[in-house]
């Protein structure tokens, strides 16, 4: 492949900086460079940023910036408002010239051609520090291909065919032209760096003060989510890009579909699953079949919660399903997703909407109702009269009773019962106090109840506050806790956040395997939809089922369509919340139209009435959140003013 020596970033540096103050983003890196790598210590610091996140590198925490990028909340699972940048997303605002991103340094284009630009000149001077020994810099070398790499896949998943820059320019070819390299020959690209580190120098595994860091269980599951996108509908052989040329007429998507792409996803995530390092994180199995096979209802009480719990640490702690994670802050976050003030200043802000809510399964497996069933209730049947001894105290609404854990791990929702609160603390004296907020005990615990109506504790309907009546809960580790009386809130450590685990390559390689011969690998695909089922707590499908028996009504085999069914909504809910639907529902090409997934306004609960916790007033579907998606949002613009400036470089379809 013919190298590009330019980086398309040029333009947007120029126009957003200033030539003086881009020529200065690494103010030590165009005047001393010599000695930056002459110094084993600066040389590491160098290699360092490009795994690093905020002012000092270039990944993003997702936490820390959750209430900007849209991977959260420009889905269907979400009907967050409050931030217009989200807004600019989802409601479908974004064109080149009205663009998402313009602060926070969270325009990716440039954000990650800049570490794409370090990476290069990183392994163009890595080699002039003899202080280094050969061990070490053949390591180095090795992680700054693969970083190069994944930041060309990521910018490939959010702007389809880029540029691939792989030498470092100098000032005089400030303005040089770049072109986007066809979507197949990137993939090749990417896919052939992550090979290269692997067999030069990428550690097979992380000890624990290196966790955080790529190794080769990293580097394969990221090139098999590359290829399950290659094997995709938006991608393989999709006819409605087939007129996206470069100006010199190079097609920049395939034509073709073609068949054998799904198994070189599914052949990719295989291999992963094949080195037999990861495993699901799950409870301890023999408590959890003493409380299944027990008819004590505090058996069954203690069996919900301890799948709950375990599954909320999925995404917060260390554990063998992480295959890659990155240290998150989950301050902002927490503040934003606990229902206050009763917890905390920020009201829950995160909203969540009605339809995503009913999604997750019944405590059986099964389905939910359609979202107006349980509108249309009589009013004496809408809440649950008994207190079912785990998130559901009497008088919730009873479309929130019955519900798998993962969805209780997930989400706040009306009259839900949960623990923030820490009974005592320690005043400046260090004296124990009580916290001072009138609320219950429950068991051992100091629990409150989420009671978003407008005369609860939780209820407001100004400045920063919950516009739904539902509120995120996942990514909230279990051990958070705030003062709740003056919106104190306490966890100092980083969560470890996936970038990818192994219960989403379970699923990427049964998708892959049932698009690509269904009937052929059915036993296959059930066997690890399964597993996942079976760690949340709820029946399997097919004529075995799983541990916990089998989905009512459920069938000896399945139809392709059938099964696709089943994968895409189980993915919708084992994944949720960990920035992959914004993607998923892309690569599907299913999000435009009229029945498209993120074409659709969301729905909530009116959270500007409500006297109590069955006020009819607030249990009313009301309007939570605008959302629109064209056939050209599928792929992000790039700025009209870089690609004015860069002649060679093609703007994306339909804008």
């Amino acid at each position: 492949m013919k190298k590009i020596l330019v980086y398309s970033i040029f333009a947007a540096a120029l126009l957003a900086y200033g030539c003086d103050s881009y020529l200065e983003q690494d103010p030590e890196e165009m005047n001393s460079l010599e000695k930056i790598f002459s110094s084993d210590t600066e040389t590491r610091k160098w290699h360092a940023r490009m795994f690093s996140d905020g002012e000092s590198g270039f990944m993003v925490q997702e936490m820390h910036h959750s209430g900007q990028i849209p991977y959260f909340w420009c889905t269907d699972e979400a009907a967050y408002t409050m931030e217009p940048f989200i807004r600019n997303v989802s409601e479908g605002l974004m064109t080149p010239d009205n663009y998402y991103g313009s602060s926070y340094n969270l325009y990716f284009f440039v954000r990650y051609y800049q570490a794409i630009r370090h990476c290069n000149m990183f392994l163009d001077h890595v080699d002039e520090c003899s202080a280094l020994g050969e061990e070490e810099r053949r390591r180095m070398k090795a992680e700054a291909h693969f970083m190069r790499a994944y930041y060309h896949w990521l910018l490939l998943r959010l702007y389809g065919p880029i540029p691939i820059m792989t030498e470092t320019r100098d000032a005089s070819h400030m303005m040089d032209f770049s072109a986007r390299v066809p979507f197949m020959d990137c993939v090749k690209w990417i896919a052939d760096e992550i090979d290269w580190s692997i067999a030069n120098g990428l550690p097979d595994s992380r000890v624990d003060d290196q966790l955080g860091l790529p190794d080769k269980g990293a580097a394969l599951a990221i090139k098999s989510r590359m290829y399950l996108l290659a094997a995709s509908p938006l991608i393989n052989g999709n006819a409605v890009y087939a007129n996206w040329h470069n100006n010199d007429g190079t097609a920049l998507l395939p034509a073709r579909y073609d068949r054998e792409l799904w198994k070189q996803a599914a052949d990719a995530a295989k291999e992963v699953i094949d080195m037999g390092r990861y495993e699901l994180l799950t409870c301890s199995e023999a408590d959890l079949d003493k409380w299944f096979a027990s008819d004590d209802p505090a058996d069954h009480v203690k069996f919900i919660y301890a799948i709950e719990e375990n599954y909320r640490q999925v995404t917060t702690v260390w554990s063998k399903e992480l295959i890659w994670a990155h240290p998150n802050s989950v301050q902002w976050y927490a503040q934003c997703a606990v229902p206050g003030p009763r917890w905390a200043g920020w009201n829950g802000r995160y909203a969540l909407n009605l339809d995503m809510a009913n999604d997750y399964f019944m405590e059986d497996g099964t389905q939910a109702p359609e979202l107006d069933h349980w509108f249309n209730l009589p009013q004496s049947e809408m809440f649950e009269t008994e207190d079912t001894g785990v998130f559901t105290p009497a008088n919730t609404f009873k479309m929130f009773v019955g519900r798998e854990p993962r969805f209780y791990a997930s989400m706040h929702f009306p009259n839900m019962r949960v623990t923030y609160f820490r009974l005592n603390y320690k005043d400046d004296n260090n004296t124990i106090v009580y916290n001072g907020v009138d609320d219950k005990i429950h068991g051992n615990e100091h629990y409150g109840i989420c009671d978003f109506w407008i005369k609860g504790k939780c209820g407001v309907t100004s400045g920063d506050h919950n516009t739904s009546g539902l509120s995120v809960r996942k990514n909230v580790p279990v051990d958070y806790w705030t003062l709740g009386s003056d919106g104190s809130y306490y966890w100092q450590r980083n969560v470890a956040f996936p970038i990818i685990r192994l219960g989403e390559v379970y699923l990427n390689y049964i998708e892959a395997l049932n698009e690509y011969d269904a009937s052929a690998n059915q036993t296959e695909v059930l066997k690890y939809l399964n597993l996942i089922r079976e760690r949340a707590g709820i029946p399997g499908y097919g004529s075995d089922g799983n541990k916990w028996g089998k989905v009512e009504g459920s069938k000896s085999s399945y139809s392709q369509e059938e099964m696709r069914e089943l994968i895409h909504h189980e993915r919708k809910i084992e994944l949720a919340y960990e920035c992959n639907r914004f993607f998923d529902v892309r690569r599907w090409f299913e999000a435009h139209g009229p029945n498209g997934k993120f074409n659709h306004n969301e729905w909530g609960f009116d959270v500007s009435v409500g006297e109590n916790a069955t006020d009819p007033a607030f249990f009313k579907k009301t309007q939570a959140a605008v959302k629109h998606f064209d056939i050209q949002h599928y792929f992000l613009p790039i700025r009209a003013t870089e690609v004015t400036l860069n002649r060679d470089l093609v703007q994306a379809p339909f804008y």
